[in-house]
């Protein structure tokens, strides 16, 4: 019999102690006339809290006003949060704190919200983040280009990116290699784009959208891709000190415009003529020449 008492004691301090940090938190629903509505992914560390144990709750001045688990979401392979939080009046300043259940610690979050009455905030795609520490609101595209292509020329203008390829490339089926802003996502539409890993046509300009890693940006970006209209060839000479260098460009299409351009600003311009364009007596400098597309770095030395 002692035997028993104390093996029931045993699991029941073993019980207490295993449950015993779970937070107390609840809110009595029938003091207050109204309520908003959150959909909310959890973070804690840069990590997306996944058990059902885990708990988000919501505070103003430090009383509850609303708690609610995890809940896991077959379709997106996530859990959220489907917080639901009262109050009395519109405007009351809402703090959250998260119980991650695996490490049995309690996380104060910085980030507030203000209560606005029978207002819902976040969907499964781009839900609220509840986190700590906060994560990015970044929704930039740092680069782009594709895999085995060469990119004659690339600029970014804004949210607008325009690259030029050569014409032999199958333009209706490229493999976008990009980089994003920390933690952000690349979608079209609502499915996400993996770097390296997408096959795209690119006939039409592409619409893409950014989401933040905390998921409250999500930024339009466009993407149009150019075919360089023939083959470029480039041949230097350097200056020496009674003349200045020369640059010939020769390229496979006739009539088409060859762009000098140094220091940011149009240096020259020829048009390329019997399969040639001739740019004479070039300072010393470092010069980007573009025609039908295709970009060139040309540097012009100092011959001794």
């Amino acid at each position: 019999m002692k035997n028993y008492i104390y093996s029931t004691l045993v699991l029941f301090f073993i019980g207490f102690n295993a449950f015993g940090q779970t937070p107390s938190w609840s809110v009595n629903e029938n003091d207050f006339q109204y309520t908003m509505s959150f959909v909310a992914f959890v973070n804690v560390d840069g990590i997306n809290l996944s058990d059902s144990n885990d708990k988000v709750a919501a505070f103003v001045k430090g009383e509850c006003r609303g708690v609610t688990n995890l809940t896991y979401v077959a379709s997106e392979d996530s859990y959220y949060a489907y917080l639901t939080v009262f109050s009395n009046e519109n405007n009351e300043t809402l703090n959250f704190k998260i119980y991650d259940s695996v490490n049995d610690v309690v996380k104060e979050v910085a980030k507030t919200e203000s209560f606005e009455i029978n207002e819902h905030n976040g969907n499964l795609f781009q839900a609220l983040s509840i986190a700590n520490p906060a994560l990015s609101s970044n929704a930039e595209i740092l680069d782009f280009g594709f895999n085995g292509v060469i990119i004659n020329d690339m600029s970014i203008s804004g949210t607008q990116i325009t690259l030029d390829i050569n014409k032999s490339e199958n333009i209706t089926d490229l493999n976008a290699i990009f980089e994003l802003s920390s933690g952000a996502q690349l979608y079209i539409g609502t499915e996400n784009q993996i770097s390296d890993g997408n096959s795209i046509d690119f006939s039409n300009p592409v619409q893409f959208q950014v989401l933040s890693e905390d998921q409250s940006v999500l930024k339009q970006w466009k993407v149009t891709v150019n075919l360089s209209a023939g083959i470029a060839t480039y041949y230097k000479k350097d200056a020496v000190c009674y003349q200045g260098g020369v640059l010939k460009v020769v390229f496979t299409e006739n009539n088409l415009e060859a762009v000098l351009s140094k220091d940011g600003s149009t240096y020259a311009t020829q048009t390329i003529h019997n399969g040639e364009a001739i740019f004479s007596d070039l300072e010393v400098g470092t010069y980007n020449v573009k025609v039908g597309g295709n970009v060139k770095e040309i540097t012009i030395n100092l011959k001794e």
